[in-house]
């Protein structure tokens, strides 16, 4: 992989970057092609996935499910006449 540091005089390059890391999408071309894309890396250390990322409590989570849930989700592991753990 190819890294190349950005100096503060690359002032085109720079406003580049700052549209990507802002989401607008930055092709890159010639000749009106488009030969490549500027993306903005994700920094996985700091990424939230899952239940936190939602809009919702863990209650009302709960809520949207039937009653009986437990109990079907049983009946169909382990038949009919099971309860639920």
């Amino acid at each position: 992989m190819l890294q190349v540091n950005v100096e503060e005089h690359d002032t085109e390059i720079i406003r580049l970057m700052q549209a990507a890391l802002a989401g607008e999408d930055v092709l890159l071309a010639r000749s009106g092609k488009p030969l490549v894309r500027l993306t903005p890396l994700v920094d996985t250390l700091h990424r939230t996935t899952g239940y936190k990322t939602l809009a919702v409590t863990r209650e009302e989570i709960d809520a949207a499910f039937c009653a009986n849930a437990d109990a079907e989700v049983a009946e169909l592991f382990f038949g009919r006449d099971s309860k639920p753990l």
